[in-house]
């Protein structure tokens, strides 16, 4: 991909997060954690996604420069690129499996993948942290913010 589309791709992401947000404005206001929350979130993130885009070519491109440490290794390009796998499975999991086991086995993954080659992976433990996440965040936004997430196959145990 050529410097100029990244830069335009980043100046569209920051451009689509700011308007977001804008029309997030738009909307009435009842409490910290409402309907506007997430809304909120998701423009913040994309205006700041876009803008480290733009700041990351500009780098690139010279106009900011470089130090060799900062340049991405090819295994960090792998890495990079199998968690872009994992998130795609963990969507694609996510209604058929429900969010509870789908977050249990996406974080699994992900330790498992993050941890150092110098160390070796502890699966057990790995297992229970991933389990125990999965499981704070289904029950803090199902029954904290009310928000419904898709409980798959648990959903009949669900209160």
């Amino acid at each position: 991909m050529s410097r100029n589309s990244e830069l335009i791709i980043g100046l569209a992401m920051l451009g689509a997060g700011l308007g977001y947000l804008y029309l997030t404005m738009q909307l009435p206001r009842r409490g910290t954690v409402d309907a506007t929350f997430f809304p909120y979130a998701l423009g913040s993130a994309m205006a700041a996604l876009g803008l480290l885009q733009i700041l990351f070519t500009l780098r690139r491109s010279g106009f900011l420069p470089l130090a060799p440490s900062e340049r991405l290794q090819p295994r960090q390009l792998l890495t990079v690129a199998a968690t872009l796998g994992l998130v795609a499975g963990f969507i694609a999991a996510l209604r058929p499996l429900g969010f509870p086991v789908a977050a249990a086995l996406f974080l699994f993954a992900q330790f498992w993948l993050l941890t150092p080659s110098t160390q070796r992976p502890r699966p057990i433990l790995y297992a229970v942290l991933a389990i125990l996440s999965a499981v704070v965040i289904f029950v803090t936004f199902r029954y904290g913010f009310r928000l419904m997430l898709p409980g798959g196959p648990l959903t009949r145990y669900l209160p």
